[in-house]
């Protein structure tokens, strides 16, 4: 679980056949926050344009090495979190996970 405002890292490890790592020749990361709907979509670009190959604000997906990639999404509602990461061409792969965000439970005291 986590609070408005946390950096959230999706990472993902994409394999051949044999197991080893390898990559795609299209790496797609998709969000979705659930309550309201929103839908957000990343392409993996080696040199990425914001607005085209992930949405305007966030942060682009990084190819750590080969077959490893990540998305850094710092949560801006209080709902629970979808990603979904989507592998094609040379090598089809898909997986999601979730992630439950809250709002802070930082507290103000009074003067």
């Amino acid at each position: 679980m986590a609070e408005i405002g946390a950096l959230i890292t999706w990472s993902q490890n994409f394999t051949n056949s044999a197991g080893a790592d390898a990559d795609p020749t299209v790496v797609k990361f998709y969000l979705r926050e659930e309550v309201d709907g929103t839908e957000l979509e990343w392409t993996y670009a080696a040199v990425p344009v914001e607005g085209t190959d992930y949405p305007t604000g966030m942060n682009a997906v990084v190819k750590d090495s080969t077959g490893d990639y990540h998305v850094d999404f710092v949560t801006r509602k209080a709902e629970r979190h979808t990603g979904r990461w989507r592998g094609s061409g040379t090598i089809f792969q898909a997986s999601a996970s979730t992630v439950f965000v809250r709002h802070s439970l930082i507290e103000l005291a009074e003067p």
